[in-house]
């Protein structure tokens, strides 16, 4: 399977997200309340149709209920069939209709599915309900430019906004349900930084599903877009699929302006607008790709407060904005060193065994609670312990100077090298770069200046190993016989190998910790990305994004 990047991407130039908010509608007279509820659970199957449709099936466990009379759910785009829109609402077990489902007042494209007088004052001071949703929207599959022969489908599972919804979403789990007829998983391919969590041959159907599941999941986050969704597929196992250049909702012909002076100003200014599009794409991908790396905001600098003095490696190579593969490569070494872990395999991914449950720091406490029973490590811990280290960073320098922090930092990281090169013998390169080597790595060019500077010395050139069951930093025996390039090759292995697509990750952590700002009245249209929540999302997007609008 191979990173599905230029649908995304051309999402990202094609979409067109409109904030609406309404402040009336037909559900403005059942209660002057606001509403209030808990999501325990939401699901949703996406279904890819031979048509270029999709059957989109929600299920959400609501919980906690102060106030709700309806559930207004954003639609990818306005061709949504109303027709085939189905709803069920069940409370205490008991199946219930909605008094109606219709276009959503709130939300546009939207369908809002309306709760009976009954229904509401049942579930209301502290009910629970489940609603189960369905909806056919067509013109959803579209052709995947830089890759001939492939079509795809990318969503965003809905979200509600934080004003109404309490706390996080306990479980968001979103599948894709390949087409008919595609036996062979192994074709499928996914979204830039979204790789699935699991896919398989469901026995019922015969069909191909892929899957992502989340917990605790934030819905600031979601609407930031980190838990979007997509597959690739080869496009002959579909009778239909779109181009994504060609813009679905429109069609609308102009009036007849033949022999009109304007006709010559109409058919050049497209070229026009063109050449500005064209400029303004590449400035915003430029900036998009220097943005999706983009992880830490410090906040409240205060110049000539002095810096921070108290930081760790790991911490500080956050405030130095080190890749965050390389930071979770710091932590782990960490705690290696202090035989908290060992690697058991290098292959990825890396298996790792647990010595201890407790660590040192809050984000050691995390990285061990991320290893799993069998090794690996769990994604969603493990980007969740960055996130909170980031987090956690950003909170302890507040008041001091930033600059001046970033700058005591580097000088001790100086010191650090400087003390691996002037050691005199073998062992005391070895015992330096295992104390030292965890600042080394705060260096952005740490590899590149291990090999040019250490590697070479005379000293480490014809050493061999003391002992053949020696390990470098707690990895299995075995190497160049030479400890730093053993380091540099080991650090290669744990940033690459720790997670599937460890970068990916690491990219999936910039909305929680320093999400794109989104103007109050339009909604965020990065890649796939719909609206934000509660009455202010609409998405009315040209390719197959989900705009995640929860009005009510």
């Amino acid at each position: 399977m191979v990173m599905w990047r230029s649908l995304m991407a051309l999402a990202a130039i094609s979409c067109l997200c409109i904030a609406l908010i309404v402040p009336g509608g037909p559900a403005a007279s059942a209660a002057a309340q606001d509403p209030s509820f808990s999501l325990s659970e939401e699901r949703v199957n996406v279904t890819v149709m031979q048509d270029g449709s999709v059957d989109i099936d929600y299920r959400f466990e609501f919980t906690n209920v102060g106030f709700l009379d309806g559930v207004d759910i954003g639609m990818p785009n306005d061709r949504y069939d109303l027709s085939t829109a189905t709803a069920s609402i069940v409370v205490d077990g008991v199946e219930r209709s909605p008094r109606l489902i219709h276009d959503s007042p709130f939300v546009t494209p939207g369908v809002a599915v309306e709760l009976d007088p009954a229904t509401v004052s049942a579930v209301q001071g502290g009910g629970s309900f489940t609603l189960v949703f369905h909806i056919n929207n067509p013109h959803m599959i579209y052709s995947v430019p830089d890759q001939e022969g492939m079509a795809g489908v990318a969503f965003t599972p809905t979200w509600f906004s934080t004003q109404y919804q309490n706390g996080n979403t306990g479980l968001l789990n979103a599948s894709v349900i390949l087409p008919a007829g595609m036996t062979d998983i192994s074709e499928a391919t996914w979204l830039t930084n979204q790789p699935f969590d699991g896919i398989y041959i469901d026995s019922a159907t015969g069909r191909g599903v892929a899957t992502w599941e989340e917990t605790s999941v934030d819905p600031e986050g979601q609407a930031a877009g980190a838990f979007d969704v997509g597959a690739g597929f080869p496009s002959r196992y579909v009778q239909t699929f779109f181009d994504p250049s060609t813009d679905p909702n429109t069609g609308q012909g102009g009036g007849d302006i033949l022999g009109d002076l304007g006709v010559l100003a109409a058919l050049l200014a497209p070229l026009l607008f063109i050449a500005i599009f064209l400029a303004a794409v590449v400035s915003a991908v430029r900036g998009a790709s220097k943005r999706r790396e983009d992880y830490f905001d410090p906040k409240l600098s205060v110049v000539g407060a002095g810096p921070r003095r108290d930081l760790t490696a790991p911490e500080a190579a956050v405030i130095m904005e080190r890749p965050l593969e390389d930071v979770a490569t710091m932590i782990l070494f960490g705690l290696i060193r202090k035989n908290k872990v060992r690697v058991l395999s290098e292959d990825l991914p890396m298996r790792l065994q647990k010595l201890a449950e407790v660590g040192e720091h809050p984000y050691e406490m995390a990285y061990l609670k991320a290893i799993t029973a069998n090794g690996t490590m769990d994604r969603n811990l493990l980007r969740a312990c960055l996130v909170d280290l980031i987090k956690a960073t950003s909170k302890k320098v507040e008041g001091f100077d930033f600059a001046a922090t970033k700058n005591y930092y580097g000088v001790i990281v100086e010191k650090a090298w400087k003390q691996v090169i002037d050691a005199k013998t073998p062992e005391e390169v070895a015992a330096v770069l295992k104390e030292r080597n965890d600042w080394m790595m705060v260096d952005r060019n740490y590899q590149d200046r291990m090999r040019r500077t250490v590697i070479p010395l005379p000293i480490l050139t014809n050493w061999g190993r003391p002992s053949s069951g020696q390990t470098v930093l707690g990895f299995p025996s075995g190497g160049s016989g030479n400890i730093a390039q053993d380091y540099v090759s080991k650090v290669q292995a744990a940033s690459s190998n720790l997670v599937n697509d460890m970068k990916g990750l690491a990219r999936q952590v910039v909305p929680f910790t320093n999400p794109v700002p989104v103007a109050s009245t339009s909604a965020s249209s990065a890649g796939f990305r719909g609206g934000g929540g509660g009455r202010s999302c609409a998405c009315a997007c040209a390719c197959a994004c989900a705009c995640a609008g929860g009005g009510r």
